[in-house]
């Protein structure tokens, strides 16, 4: 239950005094650039209306809000916080399409009263910044900061020789920043099998140098409470939860991890960033070695339409306006009788992308010139389905989806080849304006 407030005078300099952000959605403070931002909330009212992602100890609203907008000249992941920068209870949102639109990020307590939330931005995006108080809470004034995420550095690496798969063991941070930081090496936080895969876990990332961590899975149940799904969308039934878990504890703990304080590494059920003891896990990410890609645009084949090679051993598409190139991996288990294969698509823009099958490597493999990027998947081709990119990735199927071995007609013992397709940035490179990830092929047994 959120404690009782008491009034907390916080000093500011002088030349804070004044009202900062503006009362009025409509009349949003426009922000330059990152940094330091002063607010002020002490004469504010409550201009936007109640949002479900915004609720925290039963509360969805923001209260005394004050308003801001500010435009992304780069796409890169971005944290907003008032940490440590005030001593009022804040809570903070962040808005695209305007005062009405879609909240992509709220937060209420990441640290202490204070908040903090992440956000992929999308250059040339303008995203609007509703900042206020947890509903009867005390007004003041304060700070907060605006800056890029630095890529999470990878603390260790294995490989599993049961399943071919890479693991990567990312420095502590929220759960959503693990996953982004995921997809971009090219894959999901871990989905764990079986206890083989959780021994191997814990007897080779559990601890490292000494310092036992909490680990970030995949497992969630952000999309219906109490009904966790693996964020790669494979369909393991494996779970191992510690005495009393999950139990959502204060609402809002929808990540699973492998509790430090648990010498078998039992799950247990943690918030988006949690505090205290727990606090920032570190994300293992797994890469699937079992499906081989092809078709890079790194130079190594065909050469890409405009000079926008991606980075050499990136396994990847030709370079996008993100300024990488998009990837595609496949998931999961590639038979005619048993299918749970996922394709798994990862850096690229926040649009639609086209799933696809092939029957062949399109110019054996090296591609060819196809709006800002390479054409991998050829021969007779099928669209498998649309899907809508969120921080950059998306896959197929979905829950409501076909299986890929119904929807691409494959036949058992067959070869296919995958590709994804999305939108990119006007003038970026071609007039074209889409590009394409690397390819992946498939051989599937009965």
């Amino acid at each position: 239950m959120k404690h009782a407030y008491t009034s907390i005078a916080l000093a500011l300099c002088a030349s804070f005094a004044s009202a900062q952000g503006s009362d009025s959605c409509a009349t949003a403070q426009a922000l330059t650039g990152t940094g330091t931002f002063p607010f002020d909330l002490t004469t504010a009212t409550t201009d936007g209306v109640p949002d479900a992602s915004c609720t925290f100890f039963g509360l969805s609203d923001i209260a005394n809000d004050v308003w801001f907008t500010w435009t992304a000249t780069t796409s890169d992941r971005m944290r907003l916080e008032t940490c440590t920068l005030t001593g009022i209870d804040t809570k903070v949102a962040v808005l695209t399409g305007g005062c009405a639109g879609v909240v992509v990020a709220c937060n209420d307590d990441a640290c202490a009263l204070q908040s903090r939330l992440e956000f992929d931005a999308v250059a040339g995006t303008t995203y609007t910044i509703r900042l206020g108080l947890y509903p009867g809470a005390a007004v003041g004034a304060g700070q907060f900061k605006l800056e890029v995420v630095p890529p999470l550095a990878i603390l260790a690496t294995v490989v599993n020789p049961a399943n071919g798969h890479t693991y990567h063991l990312l420095e502590g941070s929220s759960w959503s920043t693990a996953q982004a930081r995921a997809v971009q090496l090219g894959g999901n936080l871990v989905t764990i099998n079986d206890q083989a895969e959780q021994d191997f876990l814990l007897a080779n990332l559990h601890t490292i140098g000494g310092v036992t961590r909490d680990l970030w899975t995949g497992f969630n149940d952000v999309a219906v409470e109490g009904q966790f799904t693996w964020v790669s969308g494979e369909a393991s039934s494996f779970v191992l939860w510690d005495l009393g878990e999950p139990n959502n504890a204060g609402g809002g703990e929808d990540y699973a991890n492998l509790r430090k304080n648990n010498p078998l590494g039992l799950w247990n059920d943690l918030p988006d960033a949690p505090t205290g003891y727990h606090a920032n896990p570190s994300g293992v990410v797994e890469i699937g070695g079992g499906f081989p890609t092809f078709c890079y645009g790194d130079g190594s084949g065909t050469a890409c339409p405009c000079g926008n090679a991606s980075a050499v051993g990136a396994e990847a598409g030709c370079l996008s306006s993100l300024g990488g190139g998009a990837t595609l991996r496949a998931a999961g288990s590639a038979s005619v009788a048993n299918d749970s294969l996922v394709l798994q698509g990862g850096a690229m823009t926040n649009s639609n992308a086209l799933y696809f099958q092939g029957t062949t490597r399109l110019s054996a493999g090296a591609g060819a010139v196809f709006g800002d990027g390479l054409r991998c998947a050829g021969g007779t081709v099928i669209r498998l389905g649309t899907k809508l990119n969120l921080a950059g990735s998306s896959q197929y199927p979905g829950p409501a989806d076909a299986l890929v071995s119904v929807r691409g007609l494959v036949p058992a013992g067959a070869t296919r080849t995958y590709q994804a397709w999305y939108r990119n940035a006007a003038a970026f490179c071609t007039p074209s304006t889409f590009n394409l990830t690397n390819g992946v092929e498939v051989a599937w047994a009965p």
